[in-house]
């Protein structure tokens, strides 16, 4: 099988034997695809290896039989994009929440679309977190993991807004009694009815997505750590936290 000229982006690279680089790709029409991108990491005479450049669109083309292609083309269609310090480490989560969890060659057009629009918003600066829970919301609902959000899961009831719930994966919302309405992992009705229904207006609705969304992704990651989310740590060891300069979201 041979593909042409196909639209994408690169989530992932990993050197591969001497000269090459395991590529995994995020296409329009295909979703998640592994290549091999053979001699990428070899220098030519002028002591210039070939790039791949994440967060910026391509058009690429590979050919094979098997779930390994072979890269054959890549060609930037666009000035290479170099995330800004303040943007960079949710980049990094972006495409490592992507390359773990979409399945291969399972297409996504629409959240192709979404993708590259996020994308960018964080290039020129320009995105919040609001755009980040928006892309999460999405790649669930693509992959099937849907938040259920729209009724208490036990008896089909709808949601209240002085009560507060709990979100299990799988099952939806669960009303909590009195005695624990203040756990770790409580939401307010009255955000996850505006979660729901898209208002992220006041800023406990952005703090109860941002916890709900990061427990659900986890679930799905199954034990998996996010790397980005480590390098992110670190990084916040190595600065003044009182200077303010912290990236928008620590996913």
């Amino acid at each position: 099988m041979r593909v042409d000229s196909e639209l994408g982006f690169v989530l992932h690279t990993t050197p591969y034997r001497e000269t090459s680089l395991l590529v995994d790709l995020f296409s329009k029409n295909y979703g998640r695809i592994r290549c091999v991108a053979k001699g990428y990491r070899r220098p030519n005479k002028k002591g210039i290896t070939r790039a791949l450049f994440p967060y910026t669109e391509h058009q690429f083309s590979w050919q094979g039989r098997g779930e390994l292609k072979t890269l054959t083309h890549a060609d930037a269609l666009q000035t290479p994009i170099f995330l800004p310090s303040k943007s960079l480490f949710t980049g990094l989560y972006v495409n490592e929440l992507f390359y773990r969890l979409l399945h291969e060659h399972d297409p996504h057009e629409y959240l192709y679309q979404q993708y590259r629009q996020f994308l960018s918003g964080l290039a020129f600066d320009s995105f919040d977190q609001v755009m980040l829970r928006h892309l999460e919301i999405s790649l669930l609902e693509e992959l099937g993991y849907g938040l259920a959000l729209d009724s208490e899961a036990v008896n089909g009831t709808a949601l209240i807004a002085e009560k507060y719930y709990r979100y299990v994966p799988e099952r939806g919302l669960i009303e909590l009694s009195n005695q624990i309405m203040t756990a770790s992992g409580a939401y307010l009705g009255a955000d996850l009815i505006a979660l729901n229904e898209g208002n992220f207006e006041k800023n406990s609705v952005i703090r109860t997505a941002k916890h709900l969304l990061r427990g659900v992704i986890d679930f799905y990651l199954d034990g998996r750590p996010l790397h980005s989310r480590e390098l992110y740590r670190q990084h916040l060891g190595t600065i003044d936290i009182q200077n303010n300069n912290l990236p928008v979201d620590s996913n």
